[in-house]
């Protein structure tokens, strides 16, 4: 997410004094619920959220939490879980494993020289997954995370970019594959519907694969900004939003501009039940979809919302300033 590069990028000129602890483990933060908070996801057991310092917290009911010591103090960006099996990226290329539904975890990747955050990840089951983030970066194990392999996507580059790409490859392909490792588009997300995967990110990025993304067809759109979401919902339908309020969905074999109502960038689309679909955003954007009706509201405090999981008739959300109840379609909030 833009969000997540800009602000972020500012906690690494913090010096780890005011932390007053080592870079090997999480901040132990007294409020670290209400600190800034990038992902959530639940199991069968509890609700996991990570943030800013190497957060994690768990809650059984989303009400209590409790905040859980790992190894590492940057910034985590990504959650997904399978089973007891949880999963989180971060800045430095940062990968950490729990296989207790979160109670412990530890490092199973850092490379700070590259220097270069994962954004996002996604199992497909206890062995194979992928981790995705800045510049192209395409990590993916085989092994629950014991290891993970470096992919270059070619397919990605901007159809602007290709010519030029093929061109440096015929004369030179040790600088093509360096050229390439800089103009790579950021991955903002990876998603998926059965064995289809979607990707979302910057330049108009959204592509789609059907083998685990060993390959990746872009799918063409008359956009050429950061979208930082693309989901398949539960009604069927497949949505993009991303910078500028602009949301997307998929209808008659091409991407159709919906009218979100705001200028503010929407960050990641919940789905809520066969009917609804909601698309969360900057500035307490959030974005009702029903049927044919998109409605616009946002939160009285304002604050950008990131990610989202349901509980019970409410959105328990990651925000810029801690975990946050969100009544939908209304500007009420906790």
């Amino acid at each position: 997410m833009l969000f997540k590069i800009k602000s972020l990028s500012l906690l690494c000129l913090l010096p780890l004094l005011v932390f007053g602890q080592s870079n090997d483990h999480s901040y132990m933060a007294p409020l670290a619920s209400e600190s800034l908070l990038l992902d959530i996801t639940r199991n069968t057991d509890n609700f996991i959220v990570v943030g800013e310092r190497g957060h994690v917290l768990r809650s059984v009911n989303g009400i209590d939490w409790q905040q859980i010591d790992v190894p590492t103090l940057s910034t985590l960006t990504a959650v997904t879980t399978l089973g007891q099996n949880v999963w989180v990226v971060g800045h430095d290329a940062t990968i950490l494993k729990s296989t207790d539904s979160g109670a412990t975890w530890r490092l199973q990747n850092r490379n700070i020289e590259l220097e270069k955050p994962l954004l996002d990840v996604l199992f497909f089951d206890n062995n194979h997954g992928i981790a995705v983030g800045a510049y192209g970066l395409f990590l993916r194990t085989q092994d629950g995370g014991e290891s993970w392999q470096s992919e270059l996507h070619a397919e990605l580059l901007n159809p602007d970019d290709k010519e030029y790409m093929d061109e440096l490859k015929q004369e030179d392909e040790a600088f093509y594959q360096q050229e390439l490792l800089s103009i790579l588009p950021n991955i903002n997300r990876v998603s998926a519907d059965g064995d289809t995967l979607y990707m979302a990110g910057e330049s108009g990025l959204l592509a789609t694969s059907i083998d685990s993304g060993v390959s990746w067809q872009r799918m063409d759109i008359d956009y050429s900004g950061s979208f930082f979401d693309i989901q398949r919902t539960k009604s069927g339908r497949l949505f993009a939003a991303g910078l500028r309020g602009n949301l997307y969905e998929w209808q008659l074999d091409k991407w159709q501009a919906l009218e979100s109502g705001s200028t503010f960038t929407l960050n990641s689309i919940v789905s809520v039940d066969l009917n609804t679909s909601i698309v969360l955003g900057n500035n307490g954007a959030i974005v009702k979809i029903t049927d044919d009706k998109v409605k616009f509201v946002q939160t009285d405090e304002g604050k950008s919302l990131i990610n989202a999981e349901m509980l019970g008739d409410k959105l328990l959300a990651v925000s810029e300033v801690g975990i946050k109840n969100v009544v939908i379609g209304t500007s009420a909030h906790e």
